[in-house]
């Protein structure tokens, strides 16, 4: 570890930073991709905003003017509260070593930075914390010497994720409809939703995807209400009305509850970006849909004739 060297990240290598941030990243959205991103965009942004933090450095590990690694530090001063004494500690946020410079030594020389930079700022601690299936992090954390003193449990209550629908998949989505498509209940057909519509949605980030693993197992859209919103049947009053609208789940994981739980997603959704409706149309003869969406809140409020086809109303306050 003498000849490498720990200093402060420098403006212009935030590029080749975010790099080695994508790497870890990639550990983490392999290891949940319920949680994770794969394809984060902005991970330059995001070192210099770190860089930019008071309490906050980026750290960078170099040999021969070769970066090999990097750490994001905060120094956090807590008060202390009824039930706890103040508390000091560094707590390292991100430490990566670049895949090709792994048992280089960086992470331990990184780690030995930063403890003697706690000492010599009197923090009495050096805090981290690490994702039960990154071993090797773990391995690596042991091994320097660090002990675990709490653990984070969860209850997985559903093995599905949701995403928002990228371009990349939209023959995908197109094949999750073409297999509902005149089914009985479904009002589908070949002309509605067509590639158009979907690549549509996408555009304008309405639709969602609910996956089980990496398949696409559900597709939603969430959008404000331009289309419906004249309609005299809605009882509830609403300033910024949403609808959400083609709704579809795969035969073979139908009558699983799916339905619903992608409508709670959806209404969640854009429930946190400040809609205060959600309001839907059904198809009369759409058993399994009208009872997906009263288990999710929906209230049947009339019905319309419109696209000769004749709708229920279902609406929604969201809060």
């Amino acid at each position: 570890m003498s000849n490498i060297t720990i200093r402060d990240m420098q403006q212009q290598e935030a590029a080749e930073i975010a790099a080695l941030h994508e790497q870890i990243q990639t550990i983490h959205a392999n290891g949940r991709p319920d949680l994770f991103i794969a394809d984060y965009e902005d991970a330059m942004g995001l070192m210099l905003w770190h860089a930019a933090q008071e309490d906050k450095r980026v750290l960078v590990a170099e040999r021969d003017s070769q970066l090999l690694g990097y750490a994001v530090i905060q120094y956090v001063n807590r008060e202390a509260t009824p039930y706890s004494h103040a508390r000091r500690s560094v707590h390292v946020e991100e430490l990566c070593v670049d895949e090709n410079h792994r048992r280089s030594g960086a992470g331990r020389a990184l780690m030995s930075y930063i403890t003697e930079d706690a000492k010599k700022r009197a923090y009495p601690r050096v805090e981290l914390d690490v994702w039960d299936f990154n071993e090797s992090a773990r391995n690596f954390y042991h091994a320097i010497g660090m002990s675990e003193y709490r653990h984070f449990l969860e209850y997985s209550l559903s093995p599905y994720r949701f995403e928002r629908i990228s371009p990349d998949h939209t023959s995908e989505v197109l094949s999750l409809y073409d297999s509902l498509r005149n089914l009985p209940g479904c009002t589908w057909d070949d002309e509605y939703p067509d590639r158009q519509i979907i690549e549509e949605d996408i555009r304008c980030g309405y639709l969602f995807g609910m996956y089980d693993q990496d398949a696409l197992i559900a597709v939603g859209a969430a959008l404000p209400d331009d289309e419906l919103t004249h309609l005299s049947q809605w009882q509830i009053p609403s300033e910024k009305p949403c609808v959400l609208s083609r709704i579809g789940v795969r035969t073979e994981m139908q009558g699983k509850g799916l339905a619903a739980q992608l409508v709670a997603f959806l209404a969640d959704k854009m429930h946190a970006s400040g809609y205060d409706t959600a309001r839907m149309l059904v198809s009369p003869g759409n058993d399994r849909a009208l009872r997906a969406y009263r288990n999710s809140g929906f209230t049947h409020c009339g019905s319309v004739v419109m696209y000769n086809e004749e709708w229920l109303c279902f609406e929604k306050k969201l809060n």
